[in-house]
């Protein structure tokens, strides 16, 4: 939208966005969602809200995972 636009915010494609947290998914540190344990939430290794950083093409992962 406008707003990404004007604060220059890039998202990643679809794609993009469930391979890296397939990858979040797998990794030891990843913490469980409470109300699904089969998604990532939290990534231990950094603190981020890992379905948020996912999204934003300019983020990378801690352990170099993506």
């Amino acid at each position: 939208g406008i707003t990404r636009s004007l604060l220059g915010v890039r998202i990643l494609s679809q794609g993009g966005i469930k391979q890296r947290l397939e990858i979040c998914r797998t990794c030891d540190q990843s913490v469980p969602c409470n109300h699904n344990k089969r998604q990532a939430c939290k990534c231990k290794a950094c603190g981020c809200w890992i379905k948020h950083k996912a999204r934003l093409r300019g983020e990378s992962c801690p352990k170099n995972k993506w």
